[in-house]
């Protein structure tokens, strides 16, 4: 991977939202009332081959979002909502022309249901995580089991030969 198109992919994925979110930084003393919702991606915690540098800036975005989160919490702040979320395969441009091959088990998320489905997490005033779709829940799972059946369940949902190169 060049170093120029790292750059960009961490200043687009991680870099900016989190200067975003120091932008509101001084509310966290407010009254009004702030949702932070973070886009990462179910490859920042499920990293397929082939998608390092992508997959390395979600995963960046989740840790910080977690680590935010309970930042704010441990410092009794009230007024700002956090929630993450970690969505599967989008139909959007940038998968346009993909198919994934399980789609049974990895169905592609339709952008406005999903965002609908945020927006009613956030009148809700729900907070955590909202994983899409379903498998998505279980990723981190995954990734607690010996590598042995991690290669096995990898080989069998044909994450590491289904993507194009970065």
């Amino acid at each position: 991977m060049e170093r120029d198109n790292l750059d960009k992919i961490f200043k687009i994925n991680t870099f900016a939202p989190l200067q975003f979110i120091q932008e509101l930084a001084p509310s966290r003393h407010s009254t009004r009332q702030c949702y932070i919702v973070n886009i990462a991606s179910i490859l920042g915690i499920l990293t397929p081959a082939k998608v390092a540098a992508y997959a390395a800036s979600k995963a960046a975005l989740i840790a910080f979002h977690q680590s935010y989160s309970f930042e704010l919490q441990n410092e009794g702040v009230r007024n700002i909502r956090t929630l993450l979320v970690t969505p599967g395969q989008l139909n959007t441009e940038m998968f346009a022309g993909f198919k994934p091959p399980r789609q049974f088990f990895a169905p592609v998320i339709d952008i406005t249901t999903l965002a609908a489905k945020i927006v009613r997490y956030c009148e809700l005033g729900q907070r955590g995580q909202l994983n899409e779709p379903f498998y998505c829940s279980f990723a981190h799972l995954l990734m607690c089991v010996p590598y042995s059946l991690q290669r096995i369940v990898r080989s069998f949902s044909r994450i590491d030969c289904c993507l194009p190169d970065e």
